[in-house]
């Protein structure tokens, strides 16, 4: 049952990668927004690495290796905290 749970949370944690990324391309269309926001911008696609980072985790077989192939240091270093 809990791997159920932790596979339904990776789908809607992808879902909700995929829809951030959506919002920030379409920002990054409007170049006064892009100029402007840059930093803001970039810090939507890191969100979104996150969430996928975060899915992942949570369906692997070996936790503690998924958390040695997430490429955001902050957040891998925040993971082998955890455990």
């Amino acid at each position: 049952m809990a791997q159920a749970t932790h596979r339904q949370i990776a789908v809607v944690l992808d879902e909700l990668a995929e829809d951030i990324e959506a919002l920030g391309a379409a920002l990054c269309c409007d170049m006064d927004i892009a100029m402007k926001h840059m930093d803001k911008l970039q810090a939507i696609d890191l969100i979104a690495q996150k969430q996928r980072s975060l899915g992942s985790l949570l369906v692997a077989e070996r936790p503690a290796e998924e958390i040695e192939r997430i490429a955001i240091d902050v957040l891998r270093d925040r993971m082998r905290l955890s455990g």
